[in-house]
């Protein structure tokens, strides 16, 4: 199976070595991409130059240092309609409801309290693989578009988001 990968934002060395080492324990059958702040996950999400190609990964794993990422947080789902969609997990030591609110309210799609013990590490990561690198689907290169529903196909009346192709 061709997994879209992980991009790891984390600015601490130490943390970053051991994130991986628990995605190579899990055996994940690829590397994350890492970044080592919110600038430099834009870039790699938004190039700003036009020949070079975006990342398009499945998840971003957002280590947040207390609160001091959120700034980053914040713009990776304000940077661009193709950066909003891409799901942000947070990782962070705080475990308070107010960092937790707060990162919500930036934009995170879920957040998750650093283990403390290197084996759930490795079950975090292997949860994270599974579900955002292979159970949930993006609208990667799709405009949204609306289209109209037959009652016959739902129950009830509305609109449904359909997908247009707009690239490869």
């Amino acid at each position: 199976m061709n997994r879209k990968p992980i991009l790891l934002v984390e600015g601490d060395a130490g943390n970053r070595d051991l994130f991986l080492e628990a995605c190579r324990e899990a055996g994940l059958g690829h590397v994350p991409v890492v970044a080592r702040d919110g600038e430099e996950a834009l870039r790699l999400l938004s190039p700003p130059l036009a020949s070079a190609a975006p990342l398009h990964p499945a998840v971003v794993v957002f280590a947040l240092p207390a609160l001091g990422g959120m700034e980053g947080l914040r713009r990776i789902k304000a940077a661009a309609p193709d950066t909003r969609p891409i799901p942000v997990v947070v990782f962070s030591a705080a475990r308070n409801r107010e960092d937790v609110g707060l990162c919500y309210a930036a934009g995170a799609n879920a957040y998750v309290v650093k283990p403390e013990a290197f084996s759930e590490l490795v079950q975090a990561v292997r949860a994270i693989d599974r579900f955002w690198c292979g159970l949930n689907r993006l609208p990667y290169r799709q405009k949204l578009a609306f289209v109209p529903v037959r009652r016959s196909d739902v129950s009830g009346a509305g609109n449904r988001p359909a997908a247009a192709m707009s690239g490869p």
